[in-house]
């Protein structure tokens, strides 16, 4: 038999946060479909843009890298701190999120706009959880690192 592994309280908590999130996205979705006043956007294009119309293409594509993210931290669970786990948890439920509006709608939909600041295209609440997760990721990383760095330069 192989070995169980067992889930701690920390790890449902990670459960309940992506689907908090998922579910808190998914809500604001449909209120603003049904509000009728407010600017839409039905996203058929990828982040990038870039020709890529195909919604298959994403779709794996959404599904590779949070499987890559998902495997990362149950393979390096012992070794990640809870905080690194949490930021990563963003990214899951935001993609995961994206990737229900593509696959039920055919479409990613995008409603907040800051209409300050043009040039920045209209987005939702599962973009800004990717966004903010993966600052956090790289935040946290820059940050092992320069430690790392100083700890290796006082030797």
């Amino acid at each position: 038999m192989k070995n169980v592994k067992k889930i701690n309280k920390f790890d449902i908590a990670i459960i309940i946060i992506i689907i908090a999130i998922i579910v808190i996205d998914q809500i604001s979705k449909i209120i603003i479909q049904n509000v009728g006043n407010i600017n839409i956007e039905q996203n058929t294009y990828s982040t990038s843009d870039a020709d890529s119309n195909s919604a298959m293409m994403y779709i794996v594509t959404n599904l590779i890298i949070i499987i890559i993210i998902a495997r990362f931290m149950l393979s390096q669970n012992q070794f990640i701190d809870k905080i690194l786990k949490v930021f990563l948890s963003f990214i899951i439920a935001g993609g995961i999120s994206n990737l229900i509006d593509r696959i039920a709608r055919g479409y990613v939909l995008e409603w907040i706009s800051v209409s300050k600041i043009e040039w920045l295209p209209m987005f939702n609440i599962a973009d800004i959880f990717v966004l903010v997760g993966w600052i956090l990721v790289v935040g946290k990383f820059t940050y092992f690192t320069a430690k790392e760095l100083r700890r290796k330069a006082e030797k």
